[in-house]
């Protein structure tokens, strides 16, 4: 695992600094580029229409709670952390 080091942005080249900004940039465009799919996958917003609104109505079984969720090892295997 790499250590992140804090620096300066005085304290960067500008080719180092073009690359943090092109990584970050790129890392953003990803995200668009899921939540887009996702938005036009008529199928699956239906189910968050309806997760949203079983969790706002309370239905039991319907959703499992975040709390809950953190403490299994779903996040683990979904890449997210415990």
């Amino acid at each position: 695992m790499m250590r992140a080091v804090k620096r300066k942005v005085t304290d960067m080249t500008v080719d180092e600094l073009k690359s943090i900004i092109h990584e970050a940039i790129s890392e953003d465009m990803e995200v668009w580029r899921e939540t887009f799919e996702i938005m036009a996958d008529g199928k699956l917003m239906g189910q968050i229409r309806q997760a949203d609104q079983d969790r706002a109505t309370g239905k039991k079984g319907a959703f499992v709670a975040w709390d809950d969720l953190k403490k299994t090892d779903l996040l683990a295997r979904f890449g997210g952390e415990q």
